[in-house]
């Protein structure tokens, strides 16, 4: 686990800081970071290659914190992370969702490949009438219409406006969430749990979430620190 880093080296000039180590948390960001800030280059932007560490908002408010006060100037966020890449909107990141090319080796026997799957990543709007359904989480860059609808068996985290129907954890993970830049679904599942959007908005420029607790579907902020809203429980669909 650790930081390296790759000066020039980007296209435009830019200088990159690349995190290592699988599936690394935040916790250990600054102090894997902070040895090679010395050697980074002033006279350029930087660009984070965030691999595949799950970093908060939080996390990275730090980080940039720390790279100012070095004089450095991060404008640049990639990531196969979901959660990293949100997080990293949220602060106003230019974020790059990448998805790392899978090893040739033999495959895997069928009733295990889905337990396998990466989080799939589709660029675009989704508008109504259209389905999207997949084995894994669900990664959308773009806004979801009134009657369109996302089904996944992981998490669904939608880089735009959530506005229509989002299935997560269809599987049965009752821990699966359904995360968005706007949240204000016209119904989300996850698991079994099904409930109405909203009646109203969280504030702008304020990611949201839909979580199952105790049996409920609530709505939180998805992890921004230094900001406090009480869950709000969803609507309980009417029977017709």
């Amino acid at each position: 686990m650790g930081a390296s880093f790759l000066q020039g080296s980007v296209a435009g000039g830019m200088c990159q800081l690349r995190l290592s180590g699988a599936g690394s948390r935040g916790p250990a960001l600054l102090q894997v970071v902070e040895p090679v800030l010395p050697r980074l280059d002033r006279q350029h932007a930087l660009e984070l290659d965030c691999g595949d560490w799950l970093l908060s908002y939080m996390d990275l408010e730090h980080l940039q914190e720390r790279l100012l006060l070095h004089n450095l100037n991060p404008v640049v966020l990639r990531s196969v992370e979901p959660r990293t890449i949100v997080a990293g909107a949220a602060l106003g990141f230019m974020t790059q969702p990448w998805m790392p090319a899978p090893p040739a080796q033999q495959q895997p026997p069928e009733q295990f490949r889905d337990q396998e799957e990466k989080a799939y990543l589709y660029e675009g709007c989704l508008r109504s009438g259209d389905v999207l359904e997949h084995g894994a989480t669900v990664v959308i860059l773009g806004d979801v219409n009134p009657g369109a609808r996302i089904r996944a068996a992981g998490d669904v985290i939608v880089w735009g406006r959530l506005r229509g129907m989002a299935h997560a954890g269809s599987r049965g993970n009752g821990a699966a969430r359904i995360a968005a830049l706007q949240l204000q679904p016209q119904q989300v599942r996850i698991a079994s749990t099904t409930a109405l959007g909203p009646g109203e908005h969280g504030p702008p420029g304020q990611p949201e979430q839909a979580v199952q607790r105790n049996g409920q579907i609530v709505i939180e902020a998805a992890k921004l620190p230094h900001v406090h809203m009480p869950n709000m429980k969803l609507r309980t669909p009417v029977a017709k």
